[in-house]
């Protein structure tokens, strides 16, 4: 299987590889995800804790373990190892979960504890069958709001409760310099993604877009933080001072944001199809790549743990996008962000197949896209690529029907 797993991160990577010589920064980044494929980098892993999901605030769990191994999905490899423990209709990110934390060939629960949410009854179906097979697991209730003093009180206590088995389980003590470190340490991640972000769209086209996305998912298996920040700053530098800048929108192409169920490497299926298209993937939010930018605003020298909880529950809770939440507002106002900061022409509406939580949120995306103006297609798949070709004529009507609007929109203008 390891051999296999490998296999199928290297066929992504192979993609970008070749002609990035103008940007040879790049390579430590598509090293840095191949190492979380690498079967000699996986049979070397022995995490304290595991965390199962994106809604998990991250900083409490790096601060008492670095090397923290974050479990995402977007494995069809590892689907395939859980047709024997899970129904064939489950959607995949739990699939995927499944063959990482329940496959014999590498074992990594075997001394660690696996941390995560209670977001939805395949979650809970999930985190049963762990500890069935004698994994430790510290599994969180979420409120069904995020937006009420009651949802505060829930939160804090529930992350408490998380940070003291961690502490039980690593034999740390979770001290106040050392989540204040790690806070700040999350700032200067989100700085940078922020500048790296704005660098790319200043130059449309400069790097694949599905590169930009694996360049950001990294940070997730970074075995250093701070290395990884470093070199992030050379790389946006870099693609600042390379050729002239142009005006957002101004290319030929349509401009897309994709939202909707999260896209994680190596499941680039979506994003490399928008591109050969003939669309241009200008702007992404979903649950992981909005988890990646939340860090408290300031970070106070002097103080309690408590406090700190507090600081991180004021970012997470309204913008943490759950399963859990019955209305995810936070994700909502991310996306219309979004379409204020980025000149988009149509929004790509991901949805994995048996994602009911992704479902839930399309009507409030598609209201706001209609009092933009804005035209949204929902796209079902999985990890497969059986139905590749068919996206791809989807997609390209998609993107023709956004060209003719322009050509409409244009004419009229004039």
């Amino acid at each position: 299987m390891l051999e296999n797993l490998e296999q199928e991160a290297v066929s992504v990577l192979k993609l970008f590889a070749p002609g990035q010589t103008d940007y040879p920064e790049i390579n430590w980044f598509l090293n840095c995800v191949y190492r979380r494929f690498s079967k000699k980098a996986l049979l070397k892993q022995s995490p304290e804790l595991i965390v199962l999901g994106e809604d998990i605030p991250r900083d409490p769990v790096l601060a008492l373990d670095p090397g923290a191994f974050f479990v995402l999905g977007g494995s069809l490899e590892t689907c395939h190892w859980s047709d024997a423990l899970l129904p064939r209709d489950a959607e995949p990110v739990s699939r995927s979960a499944c063959g990482w934390l329940m496959n014999p060939y590498m074992n990594l629960p075997e001394n660690a504890l696996v941390v995560t949410t209670l977001c939805s009854d395949n979650r809970r179906k999930l985190a049963g069958l762990l500890r069935q097979r004698g994994i430790k697991v510290a599994a969180a209730d979420l409120p069904p709001s995020g937006d009420t003093a009651d949802a505060e009180e829930i939160w804090m206590e529930a992350m408490s409760r998380l940070i003291e088995e961690m502490e039980k389980h690593t034999g740390r003590h979770l001290r106040f310099s050392l989540l204040a470190d790690t806070m700040r340490q999350s700032q200067r991640v989100k700085k940078s993604l922020t500048a790296f972000r704005r660098a790319v769209l200043s130059k449309p086209g400069c790097l694949p877009a599905a590169l930009c996305r694996i360049v950001e998912e990294s940070v997730w298996y970074a075995e250093d933080r701070e290395e990884w920040i470093r070199r992030l700053n050379l790389l946006t530098r870099k693609i600042r001072s390379t050729g002239p800048e142009s005006d957002p929108g101004s290319g030929a192409l349509p401009w897309v944001l994709l939202t909707g169920s999260p896209v994680i490497f190596p499941n680039e299926k979506l994003p490399l199809l928008l591109e050969e298209s003939g669309l241009f993937l200008a702007d992404w939010a979903d649950a992981v790549s909005i988890q990646t930018q939340l860090a408290a605003d300031t970070v106070p020298h002097i103080g309690t743990v408590s406090g700190l909880l507090k600081q991180i529950m004021a970012v997470c809770l309204p913008k943490t996008v759950s399963g859990a939440f019955a209305v995810n507002t936070g994700y909502y106002e991310t996306v219309r962000q979004h379409l204020d900061q980025v000149p988009i022409d149509g929004i790509v509406y991901h949805v994995l197949k048996g994602h009911i939580e992704a479902d839930f949120e399309l009507p409030r995306i598609e209201a706001l896209a209609e009092e933009r103006g804005l035209p949204v297609i929902r796209v079902e798949t999985d990890y497969q690529q059986q139905d590749v070709e068919q996206l791809r004529i989807r997609m390209e009507a998609f993107g023709e029907m956004l060209r003719q609007q322009g050509r409409e929109e244009a004419r009229i203008a004039s």
